[in-house]
């Protein structure tokens, strides 16, 4: 007795094996694509948490100095974030004693535009 048309060597035919090869190939590629995005977002969030995390530490380092003792320079942080540059800009507010102070930390050889500004406005003695 056959079973809905089908003889007694039912089996799943080769072009049917290859159709399923192919659709979990395609998921595949999907889903390792997912990945290496949010491989790259992860990065670039460590990256940009990491330089506001030391502009902000660098600005604390201004204003316990003085801004008088800073004016415009640049360096790096050493061997703990030889990757991260620092920049600090001064510019005069108009208003007697105020400079608008900006530092700027980017990743070094890094993409330009894709650096952290953090700004402020302190007191000149």
């Amino acid at each position: 007795m056959e079973l809905l048309g089908r003889n007694k060597t039912s089996g799943l035919t080769l072009l049917e094996v290859l159709v399923a090869v192919a659709i979990l190939a395609i998921a595949m590629v999907a889903i390792l694509k997912a990945n290496v995005q949010n491989l790259d977002a992860l990065t670039k969030s460590r990256e940009r948490t990491t330089a506001s995390l030391l502009a902000a530490s660098k600005l604390a380092e201004i204003e316990a100095a003085g801004v008088a003792n800073w004016g415009e320079s640049q360096g790096d942080f050493g061997e703990d974030y030889p990757e991260f540059t620092w920049q600090v800009e001064t510019t005069s507010t108009g208003v007697e004693g105020l400079e608008q102070i900006a530092v700027i930390v980017q990743r070094s050889g890094g993409v330009a535009g894709r650096e952290v500004r953090i700004e402020e406005f302190m007191l000149v003695e």
